[in-house]
């Protein structure tokens, strides 16, 4: 694995790990809910019933976000690479990338503070923009 190419796997396998990591906080803050019983199992079924707590709710909502916008991150890695296209800024590009995505990250899922965590938000998904159309005009 020493071909430029591969660099793009490090940060794809870093944001999946992440995205790893969230889901497994959401089965823990699901788990010990329904243990101290503040939900059902019956509520997993139609997510109806009993309202769940904030964290529950808040990691919940983060594991969704990291399918949204990422899955583009992980499609123009995948085209760059299969088109060969290394600029010698794509992969410094896909690392703060994937280092906003974390933060934004730990801004929700922690003390959430909107304002900061909309700025990771947009400042990520301008980074993705500017793959993409680098990607683009390199094709």
């Amino acid at each position: 694995m020493d071909s430029p190419m591969h660099a793009y796997y490090w940060p794809m396998l870093t944001l999946f790990l992440w995205t790893f990591a969230v889901m497994l906080r959401n089965v823990q803050v699901r788990v010990a809910s329904v243990l101290k019983g503040e939900l059902t199992n019956e509520y997993f079924e139609l997510f109806r019933g009993a309202q769940p707590s904030d964290v529950v709710i808040k990691t919940g909502n983060h594991l969704k976000n990291l399918f949204e916008f990422p899955l583009l991150f992980y499609a123009i890695l995948l085209v760059a690479a299969h088109l060969g296209t290394t600029g010698n800024f794509m992969v410094p590009l896909a690392w703060l990338y994937v280092a906003l995505r974390i933060g934004h990250g730990i801004v929700h899922l922690t003390f959430n503070y909107v304002p900061l965590r909309f700025a990771l938000f947009l400042l990520s998904n301008i980074v993705l923009l500017i793959l993409w159309v680098s990607v683009g005009v390199a094709a």
